[in-house]
């Protein structure tokens, strides 16, 4: 499977970056993390805050990606750690099962910092081999944006990019994939303007050479990257990674 940890960037960075498709997002299994033991300075935690608490028109709406709550624990959500640490430590958790679950996903990765909150949710379709046109998870891909376009408003970018011309060819959709000559994605980037709690989020079709090709959601909440930073310094997690 991919590598989560690239699609938790939002807003602010490259929209290339943030999406994950460079070299580290195409290989290998989920990562497992070491956390190590640095203690984030009160000053840092105030920025945090303060990212969070960005203001917003009272009457915007919360959105609860699947049922989950910025504030919840992982242990709430029945999550187990990437990394073997304490309940509710700061890290990445994956979820076998949401409070509303859709069914075209298999499991639920989040990232959840101490005295902070869920910084971002990815929600993973099953990999599928497909055919080479990849006609099975390109339909997936579609009724994901149906869904999300439904819920979040138009997207912001909509990328179906090949780095070469023949890369570009359906016909070899499933390899390019594979060999991240091509990007497909869709991004929604500032949706503080819609939603209280929510920062942006992004559909992405990805392939791994061993599982064959899926779709991936990303819900990053208010606060995110100032989150991650802090997930990264206490974990020593990266992107690229």
């Amino acid at each position: 499977m991919v590598s989560i940890a690239p699609f938790c960037y939002g807003v602010g960075t490259p929209a290339l970056v943030r999406i994950a498709f460079g070299a580290a997002i195409a290989r290998g299994g989920p990562k497992r993390f070491s956390s190590s033991s640095m203690t984030a300075s009160p000053g840092f935690l105030a920025i945090v805050a303060t990212a969070l608490a960005v203001q917003q028109p009272a009457d915007l709406p919360n959105l609860m990606p699947f049922g989950v709550a910025q504030s919840a624990r992982p242990s709430e959500l029945r999550c187990e750690p990437l990394a073997v640490n304490p309940p509710d430590s700061t890290g990445q958790y994956v979820c076998p099962a949401v409070p509303r679950p859709d069914p075209d996903y298999q499991e639920y990765i989040l990232a959840f910092v101490q005295d902070v909150g869920i910084c971002n949710l990815v929600a993973i379709t099953p990999y599928n081999e497909d055919d080479d046109q990849g006609t099975f998870t390109r339909g997936m891909f579609a009724g994901i944006t149906a869904k999300m376009t439904r819920e979040l408003g138009e997207p912001d970018e909509k990328v179906d990019v090949a780095h070469a011309p023949a890369a570009g060819s359906d016909r070899l959709f499933k390899r390019t994939i594979m060999d991240e000559e091509r990007q497909v994605f869709n991004q929604w980037n500032d949706l503080r303007g819609r939603f209280q709690n929510l920062q942006s989020a992004s559909v992405a079709l990805v392939g791994d050479e061993e599982y064959g090709l899926a779709v991936y959601s990303a819900y990053r909440f208010v606060g995110n990257d100032d989150c991650m930073r802090r997930m990264e310094q206490t974990t020593g997690l990266s992107p690229d990674r």
